[in-house]
């Protein structure tokens, strides 16, 4: 049996855990080794973090934290933010990460991708897919979710299976911590489209939305934030809900 995953999202800044809505008004939540550590305790299946200074400042990944959060945390960590080399990408695996995500530097070279699943093995590589909706229809979006490219997210998403990803990690941004529910008929498209895990993430807000990733979105896992973060919800919770909506999740 494969088993859904609830997967908690984590953004770093400046060695700290932020949240903001829609890539944008980023603020302040707290101690991203405490807040993991609490996640480890909570039964998430994995952890998403992402370092969102490293590509807009050319700064090198926050390997640091990721170190601390490793030593902490028991559960599997997927790692992104500046892994534009397989140089960053082996120091980010070695620092502790199960898992590398890529965004802008597979946009910019679609060959990187299959040099790090030659490296590392697909299983490693998580390609990020953030995507804006234009009136052309949904486009897949660069420079951090602000610039729409003429790239159809189903068309980059088979791309990025064939170079070699193991997983999708798919984000509408204008609905990213906006709590305003999934978009489980995109989240449905890309599920089609591949044949590997796809990670369905931005606008979870309530309860519901974690069942209709899977249900109505055939995605393997959902990621979220903000109803972690700043509202009155846990992992054990969550699971619960899951379970008793006909979930199957990975048994503790």
């Amino acid at each position: 049996m494969v088993f859904g995953r609830l997967i908690p999202a984590m953004l770093l800044s400046a060695g700290r855990l932020v949240k903001g809505r829609s890539f944008a008004n980023h603020e302040d939540a707290g101690s991203p080794v405490t807040t993991a550590t609490i996640y480890n305790d909570q039964m998430a299946d994995e952890i998403v973090v992402l370092d969102i200074d490293a590509t807009p400042k050319n700064d090198p990944p926050d390997l640091e934290t990721l170190q601390a959060l490793s030593r902490r945390c028991f559960v599997p960590i997927s790692f992104g933010g500046g892994i534009n080399s397989v140089a960053k990408a082996a120091d980010a695996l070695r620092a502790g990460a199960d898992k590398v995500v890529v965004n802008t530097a597979a946009l910019e070279n679609l060959e990187f991708v299959s040099e790090l699943a030659g490296q590392f093995g697909s299983q490693a590589i998580v390609v990020a897919i953030d995507y804006l909706t234009t009136t052309a229809g949904p486009r897949v979006a660069s420079k951090s979710g602000k610039q729409a490219t003429d790239r159809l997210p189903e068309i980059w998403a088979r791309d990025a299976e064939a170079a070699g990803a193991g997983e999708i990690f798919l984000t509408c941004v204008e609905r990213e911590g906006m709590r305003s529910g999934l978009d489980v008929q995109m989240v449905r498209d890309i599920s089609e489209a591949v044949s590997i895990p796809v990670i369905a993430h931005g606008g979870v807000g309530r309860l519901e939305d974690f069942v209709s990733a899977f249900d109505k979105g055939g995605a393997s896992a959902v990621a979220a934030g903000r109803i972690f973060q700043f509202a009155d919800n846990n992992l054990i919770k969550v699971r619960r809900y899951m379970q008793q909506n006909g979930v199957d999740l990975r048994p503790f």
